[in-house]
């Protein structure tokens, strides 16, 4: 692949342009309605193609093999709509949008092009997920019953050099809030570790002072077409950051902590045993844009993260089953 557009250059945008820089993109084309930051940016990176208008962007540069939508989730559709009606594979960072209005009608034309589409889900990428799965896959605790889930971070400390107020996290408009943030990565972890999810009741709720718009708690109750019970939480309020995931199974348990980059694996009759993984925060994010390219060569319009995984997820979000309170 020699050309890249990159729509959206905040925290994420900005990631996907030096990773596309550093698998060997040459060009690299930045769009941004944030003029100051965009010119900053694109002096960083070494490029001069940047552009407030995708539209504008694609115009100049009809080359163009794919386009990344890394804009704030309520902003998404209607960039990847105008990349998908010119034929352009789309990369589209998680969720796929804030509701589901006119994601049917980018669902049909994509299928009419026969287009290469990819949902952002870098915890498909992530050392320590990877690790699970392989130990979740070799059943060594053997048949899993239930599976406890949750995190959480501390809004403020997310971006410590910008004013959070200001993120597309805190504001409803833009699709914020903990479920679209955070719950579009846990659902779809859900999914693809223990099985779709095929009911799910919850809360949300907002238990602290941030002066944010949207919810900064959420509790859910999950079963799996598996038979797989989890419970899930994550939230915006807690200071201390906190990942981790317990499963257990007919043997024993795993106990993983994504923080501390740990997995502890206790298995009845044999000694506890904990495994320490390497982790680079951006290799993730890299194998995953090099997934992307390589399923643009295959041609690969179906595959385990295509738009259609974003859809579900969406609708499992909007569940009216998870109430506010």
């Amino acid at each position: 692949m020699d050309t890249i557009i990159i729509v959206g250059c905040g925290s994420i945008g900005q990631r996907h342009a030096m990773n596309a820089k550093q698998i060997g993109i040459e060009n690299i084309i930045l769009c941004d309605i944030n003029l100051q930051r965009l010119k900053e940016f694109a002096t960083e990176l070494g490029t001069t193609y940047y552009y407030s208008s995708y539209a504008d962007a694609f115009r100049k540069h009809p080359e163009t093999e794919a386009a990344v939508i890394s804009t704030p989730s309520g902003i998404h559709i209607q960039p990847a709509t105008f990349f998908a009606e010119k034929g352009i594979p789309i990369f589209i960072e998680k969720p796929l949008s804030n509701n589901l209005d006119n994601v049917d009608n980018l669902m049909e034309i994509i299928a009419e092009n026969d287009l290469v589409t990819m949902m952002g889900q870098s915890y498909r990428f992530h050392e320590g997920f990877l690790q699970l799965k392989e130990l979740l896959d070799r059943d060594v605790i053997g048949k899993i019953f239930h599976v406890n889930y949750f995190g959480g971070h501390y809004l403020p400390d997310w971006h410590p050099d910008q004013d959070y107020r200001k993120e597309y996290a805190a504001q409803k408009r833009l699709g914020g809030g903990v479920l679209l943030t955070s719950a579009s990565h846990g659902f779809d972890t859900i999914n693809w570790l223990f099985g779709e999810i095929d009911q799910i009741t919850g809360w949300k709720t907002r238990q602290s002072n941030l002066e944010i718009d949207v919810e900064d708690s959420i509790f859910c109750l999950i079963k799996t077409r598996k038979d797989i019970i989890v419970q899930y939480q994550s939230d915006f309020i807690q200071r201390e950051n906190k990942h981790q995931m317990i499963v257990f199974g007919e043997k024993g348990h795993i106990s993983a902590d994504f923080v501390k980059n740990e997995i502890e694996i206790g298995v009845m009759g044999e000694n506890l045993e904990r495994i320490y993984y390497d982790f680079d925060p951006n290799k993730r994010y890299v194998d995953e844009l090099i997934y992307f390219t390589n399923i643009i060569k295959k041609k690969l319009t179906k595959q385990e993260l295509d738009l259609s995984v974003g859809k579900k997820i969406l609708e499992m979000i909007k569940n009216p089953n998870i109430k506010f309170i």
